[in-house]
C-alpha cells in the first residue's frame, strides 16, 4: 500500500469568500445517514491532517471558486441528468472544514438543496444552524467520521452521526475501531460523547483479499448486534462508482 504524502494545510484565513476545489461530480453516495442517495459531490482541496492510510486524492487539482460558481456547476450537473428537483450535495476533501463553509452552505439551501459535511471532527464547524435529524432532509447535516483521538466539542454536538470503518484486528471493548486510516490516536480514535443518542455508522474495512474481507464483515456484524451500531457496506465501491 502507497502511503499518502499529500501536505497537511492549515486552516485557511481567505476571507473573500472564495473555495479551493478540486473537483465537482455527481454519483451515488455510498455511505452515511444518506446511503445510496443520487447527489454532486463538491471535493475540497487540502487537510489538516496526514492519515497514512488515506487513499483519496485531494490536491494535485486547486480551482479558486466562490459558491455561486459552485452552485452553477452542481446545477448543471443535476439537470444533466434530468433528476427532477434539488436533492443532495456532499462537501467532502480533504477536511471541508478547513475553508469556511457558511457562504456556500447558504447559498445550496437557499436553492432547496440539503447538504452532508463528511468531517473528521478535529476543526470547529463552519458557523451555520446545521439539521441533526437525518429523517428529514432539509438544510445542512455534518457526519463525523473521526481520524485522531480527539473531536471538536463545538463539531461534536452539531453532529448528525459518527462513522467507523472496522477491521477485524483493530477492535476496542466497545466494538470500534483503535485507529483510523493509520492515524496517531492516543489512546484511540475517538468516541461519541458518553451522552450520544444519535446514530453510530459501522463499516467493514477492505482488506486484502476475500478472507480478510468476510472476517472484517463478520467483525462489524457482531459488533452491530452487541452494541447497537448500524451495519453499513461502501455501496460505491460495489456498484464501481466513485
Amino acid at each position: 500500500m502507497q502511503l499518502n504524502n499529500q501536505p497537511i494545510e492549515k486552516l485557511s484565513k481567505r476571507t473573500d469568500g472564495r473555495l479551493e476545489v478540486h473537483s465537482i461530480f455527481h454519483t451515488i453516495q455510498g455511505e452515511g445517514p444518506f446511503c445510496g442517495t443520487p447527489c454532486v459531490f463538491v471535493r475540497l482541496t487540502g487537510c489538516n491532517l496526514q492519515c497514512p492510510w488515506c487513499d483519496t486524492e485531494y490536491t494535485s487539482v486547486r480551482r479558486e471558486m466562490t459558491p455561486n460558481e459552485i452552485l452553477a456547476e452542481v446545477k448543471y450537473l443535476w439537470n444533466k441528468d434530468r433528476w427532477n428537483k434539488p436533492g443532495l450535495v456532499v462537501i467532502t476533501g480533504g477536511e471541508p472544514f478547513r475553508q469556511n463553509l457558511t457562504d456556500l452552505l447558504e447559498t445550496l439551501v437557499n436553492e432547496q438543496f440539503y447538504v452532508q459535511i463528511e468531517s473528521n471532527g478535529t476543526l470547529p464547524p463552519s458557523p451555520f444552524e446545521y439539521n441533526i435529524n437525518i429523517g428529514h432532509r432539509e438544510g445542512a447535516f455534518i457526519v463525523c467520521s473521526p481520524k485522531a483521538g480527539r473531536v471538536n466539542p463545538a463539531l461534536a454536538s452539531n453532529a448528525c452521526c459518527f462513522k467507523y470503518v472496522l477491521s477485524h484486528d483493530s477492535m476496542g471493548p466497545d466494538g470500534l475501531p483503535l485507529s483510523a486510516l493509520g492515524h496517531t490516536a492516543n489512546p484511540c480514535v475517538a468516541r461519541p460523547p458518553v451522552d450520544w443518542e444519535r446514530p453510530v455508522y459501522l463499516q467493514p474495512m477492505d482488506g486484502q483479499d476475500e478472507v480478510e474481507n468476510r472476517v472484517n464483515v463478520q467483525a462489524v456484524r457482531e459488533s452491530c448486534m452487541r452494541n447497537g451500531y448500524i451495519l453499513q457496506l461502501q455501496i460505491h465501491k460495489l456498484i464501481g462508482v466513485e
